[in-house]
């Protein structure tokens, strides 16, 4: 065809294949634009030459939208990659990177999976990004730093170790929630965990997952009035042998 319109030429490249984008990218000048637009939307990082493809590359980098690094790179060529994503909606570093290699960055995240300590330098960059809607915390909190309600003003999704959900949820429109199973051995187990620090989001709970021994033993009374608007529950463990699971089945049935 001499032409074709835009918006048909993206749908089609949508279904093509990354090998055949690389190909389509020699065809010409608009045919290789848009289909760098889909090559680079969602990057998943293996290898240390896409980041200094990116880091060299500002016309690439603006392109990508998601943006997963699986191995450690030079915090260097990373952190001049990360400041070319203009564009950039969600974020996963692994946990070898200092938070200051977000220094700088100008994207504004939809949803971020954070394996950085909190320090003065996290907390920096939260503070630049309001427009979070889901955090996956996966290290500790540094109770020394403060974590400001004008901290994540719009996070409706919220994953981390119980410990910090007293701090994250006050204030905040949180409306799902993953806990992360805790590291410890099957007998440390807390009875008597208070569970009223679910009632401070300032969103309905509606979705929670959570491991099962957080639960178990609590009267259903007590987790009706914690959790009034819950429509999907998820109990994990590692640990289900040691209980019988039709008393478990049976603590948790008014849901």
């Amino acid at each position: 065809m001499p032409s074709i319109p835009v918006d048909v030429l993206r749908e089609i490249l949508e279904h093509v294949d990354k090998a055949d984008l690389v190909t389509l990218c020699q065809v010409n000048k608009i045919c290789c634009s848009y289909s760098q637009d889909i090559l680079y939307r969602d990057i998943l990082v293996g290898d240390a030459r896409i980041t200094r493809v990116l880091a060299r590359s500002p016309d690439l980098a603006k392109r990508v939208r998601s943006f997963d690094s699986l191995s450690p790179h030079p915090p260097r060529e990373l952190s001049t990659a990360l400041k070319n994503m203009t564009s950039l909606r969600h974020l996963g570093l692994i946990k070898t990177y200092d938070a200051a290699v977000l220094d700088g960055c100008t994207f504004q995240l939809d949803t971020f999976d954070c394996w950085f300590y909190y320090g003065d330098p996290l907390r920096k960059f939260l503070a630049s990004q309001p427009s979070l809607t889901y955090v996956n915390f996966y290290q500790g909190l540094e109770e020394s730093i403060s974590f400001e309600q004008t901290l994540l003003p719009n996070l409706t999704r919220l994953a981390a170790s119980l410990e910090w959900f007293p701090t994250l949820l006050p204030g905040r429109p949180v409306r799902l929630i993953d806990t992360h199973d805790p590291d410890f051995s099957f007998e440390y187990v807390h009875p008597d965990l208070d569970l009223s620090f679910f009632t401070l989001s300032a969103g309905p709970l509606q979705k929670l997952s959570i491991p099962f021994f957080f639960l178990y033993l609590k009267p259903a009374s007590v987790l009706i009035s914690t959790f009034p608007f819950l429509t999907h529950l998820v109990l994990t463990s590692y640990y289900m042998e040691h209980f019988e699971v039709s008393e478990v089945v049976r603590k948790t049935s008014f849901y």
